[in-house]
């Protein structure tokens, strides 16, 4: 396999600074990684914030008790919401949180563009947040709100997403979810936080790094350059990175299909391949 350098061109240059975390699959593995890089002794259940994932169980509690300090946000495409989605949730789809102005499609949108969406959609700053899909791109509307400043404490991931759902049997509406317009507002990158948002200097200077790891989380044919999908400039990869497929943190068949797996079976995957917590991790 040859490695590349994916330099750019010179327009791709002159928006370097803006270039961040890039691929879809990014938040999922960054999701991931918060939970399970911990030295100190984590609960059963395996994560260290477990509190950011909820249970089909528990989500359909909530529905029946008509808890109003929840908002769901099916992460779908509309057809998809369409044909059957939880009730009460409102859909979001990848160009509602993509930058349309840059050059780069796919590039997480401006502040401004996701609080216009978010009160379009009638969610205050009070409300905790269940988003879901099925695949991972709630992960990724996770990462945003996150990075924007919306509290953890007030999202939560479905575990098993939309399928999950399904095969416990609960009920599904096809309807629109009819909502009032709010003045949403986000607090902006927050200080103090483990950083969520890395430059393309950083990430070069990282690849070089013996306590640092760059790591790409495509799939195999888009690591060894035979494949290149939206966003990509061209095929291959960072010079010196490490390559964990996003799926591997997903359990793919049987009943827990679409689950995450436990924080044990992603810390020995990912330490096979020497990402380890003591070490600052990089990815796209």
């Amino acid at each position: 396999m040859k490695e590349y350098e994916l330099e750019g061109n010179d327009k791709l240059k002159k928006h370097r600074k803006r270039i961040r975390h890039f691929m879809w699959a990014s938040p999922l593995i960054l999701f991931l990684l918060a939970m399970s890089q911990t030295t100190q002794a984590v609960p059963s259940g395996g994560y260290a914030h477990p509190e950011i994932l909820i249970q089909p169980e528990e989500l359909e509690v909530l529905i029946e008790k008509t808890d109003p300090s929840i908002r769901i946000i099916d992460v779908r495409e509309k057809p998809q919401y369409l044909n059957g989605h939880i009730p009460g949730a409102v859909q979001v789809w990848r160009p509602d949180i993509e930058d349309k102005n840059h050059l780069i499609p796919g590039m997480m949108a401006p502040q401004a563009q996701i609080e216009k969406l978010l009160g379009t959609l009638g969610i205050s700053e009070k409300n905790t947040l269940i988003i879901y899909s099925d695949l991972y791109d709630h992960a990724r509307l996770w990462w945003i709100l996150a990075y924007y400043g919306f509290p953890f404490k007030q999202m939560k991931l479905l575990d098993g997403g939309i399928d999950a759902w399904k095969a416990k049997g609960y009920p599904i509406e096809v309807t629109p979810t009819k909502v009032e317009k709010t003045g949403f507002k986000l607090q902006g990158e927050t200080k103090g936080r483990t950083p969520l948002l890395c430059t393309l200097p950083e990430v070069k200077s990282a690849s070089k790094k013996p306590d640092k790891v760059v790591l790409d989380v495509r799939t195999e044919k888009e690591y060894a350059g035979e494949e290149i999908k939206k966003g990509a400039t061209k095929g291959g990869r960072i010079p010196g990175v490490t390559w964990i497929e996003w799926k591997e943190t997903i359990v793919e068949e049987g009943p827990f299909k679409g689950y995450w797996k436990s924080a044990e079976e992603i810390k020995k995957t990912f330490s096979a391949k020497g990402v380890t917590p003591e070490k600052d991790i990089y990815l796209y």
